[in-house]
């Protein structure tokens, strides 16, 4: 078989691992929503829900340990796993304090009933800020199997927690504290995955000083090349401050973009219409989350210089697929997917529908080239991402028009703008490698 084929090969057997995984975890955060949503009630979950969204943004560092534990392991997969976990914990010991300081700030703010479920989150906040760094050192060695498996475990432990509420009738704090305890269960069995060895999904192959395993392919590359590479981290691929930092940067100006203008209509919308355009971010966030496992299957092969290309290349038409496939289904089932998920007060917002999952395949092109620039352990990009969020706010709260469809074509004119900027970077930058 040619190498080409080889490459191939273990670029589609990795990218279906993933996205079956990234896909099942989807599926689940659902569930675990739904179940609580009819088991808390509008007045209960609405505190669990503001709860939750907090831990979607102190979520950053586990995001960011996440990506530069997976490029320092593919730049060596030889490099010290315990090095990596070690500072993984201390990550993880970090946010909880954070989350811990921040409680009487949290209980005054969010209004909750008692201290305890703002102790819940922080508890909920340490093993799954732990899974974040053991899901980069798999992904980042090439054992996608193994990486799949500890996602999907993941968010199912969040649903046994959801389920074991609504069974035993617990509260807010319950379900946290449920989520806490089902997610150290999980760091378990990442830690009982992470002993598998030198095998990267079945592959056995040497880890010498004179060759290493590219993440995600069976060819070899001089680690010579890796050292000199552009990017390459200090220590042998062992992740430093400054490419957490770099990561976190990232994924949180992603963060902070995805949900701009949501914040804003808010704001500047009547109540009735800013219901509206709460619902219709759901087409964008499916749009979003169903791409998110291409950004994952090409991170570690841009870090590693293995296929990074071709990677590439492949993962842009996939986003293309993807939210051409959004656009359409939604612009032809609009009125019938927004009765069967939101009901008739719903029905004046269908027609803005594709407009959403067009935000949504926009959004998916500036993660990708996010995920590219931090691979490369660069934070330009990235940088441009937080600038547009500014632009998004100014935008939307000076120039657009107070309607939802004002506001949605405001938010896709930034998106074309910063995805046709990264687009160039990212093609310039292929060229250039």
């Amino acid at each position: 078989m040619t190498a080409t084929g080889t490459t191939d090969r273990g670029l589609a057997r990795s990218g279906a691992s993933i996205a079956v995984a990234t896909f099942a975890s989807g599926i689940l955060g659902y569930v675990y929503i739904v179940v609580l949503t009819r088991a808390l009630g509008p007045e209960r979950y609405g505190e669990l829900g503001a709860l939750l969204g907090l831990s979607v943004v102190l979520a950053v560092t586990s995001t960011g340990i996440q990506l530069e534990a997976t490029r320092a392991m593919a730049l060596n997969p030889a490099g010290a796993i315990g090095w990596l976990l070690r500072r993984t914990a201390l990550v993880s010991l970090a946010t909880t304090g954070v989350g811990v300081v921040a409680a009487p700030a949290v209980v005054h703010l969010l209004h909750l009933s008692s201290w305890w479920p703002a102790f819940g989150l922080a508890a909920v906040l340490l093993p799954q800020t732990y899974v974040g760094g053991q899901l980069g050192i798999l992904l980042g060695s090439g054992r996608h199997i193994a990486f799949a498996v500890l996602l999907a475990l993941s968010a199912a432990s969040r649903t046994l927690a959801a389920v074991v509420t609504a069974i035993v009738g617990g509260g807010p704090n319950f379900a946290l504290w449920a989520t806490a305890v089902t997610a150290v269960a999980v760091n378990i069995v990442g830690a009982v995955l992470l002993r598998g060895g030198d095998r990267l999904d079945g592959i056995a192959g040497p880890v010498d000083a004179e060759h290493q395993w590219v993440a995600g392919s069976e060819s070899t590359i001089d680690v010579g090349l890796i050292d000199t590479a552009e990017g390459a981290s200090d220590n042998d691929g062992r992740p430093g401050w400054s490419g957490l930092l770099r990561a976190s940067i990232g994924s949180g100006a992603l963060l902070a973009l995805l949900n701009a203008d949501l914040l804003l209509a808010r704001a500047v919308l009547p109540a009735t219409a800013s219901g509206w355009y709460a619902f219709l971010t759901l087409f964008t966030r499916v749009t979003f989350w169903g791409t998110n496992f291409i950004a994952l299957w090409v991170f570690p092969h841009v870090a590693a210089r293995s296929a990074s290309g071709r990677a590439v290349r492949l993962a842009l038409a996939a986003v293309a697929g993807v939210g051409a496939l959004a656009i359409v289904v939604t612009w032809i089932f609009d009125t019938e997917l927004t009765a069967a998920l939101a009901g008739s007060a719903y029905a004046e917002a269908a027609p803005y529908a594709p407009a959403f999952a067009a935000a949504g395949m926009l959004l998916a092109v500036v993660q990708l080239v996010t995920y590219v620039d931090v691979a490369r352990a660069r934070h330009t990009f990235s940088v441009v991402v937080w600038v547009a969020v500014i632009v998004v706010g100014l935008a939307i709260r000076f120039i657009a028009p107070a309607t939802v469809g004002g506001i949605i074509a405001t938010t896709i004119t930034v998106l074309a703008v910063l995805s046709l900027a990264g687009l160039v970077t990212l093609l310039a930058g292929e060229r250039l490698s």
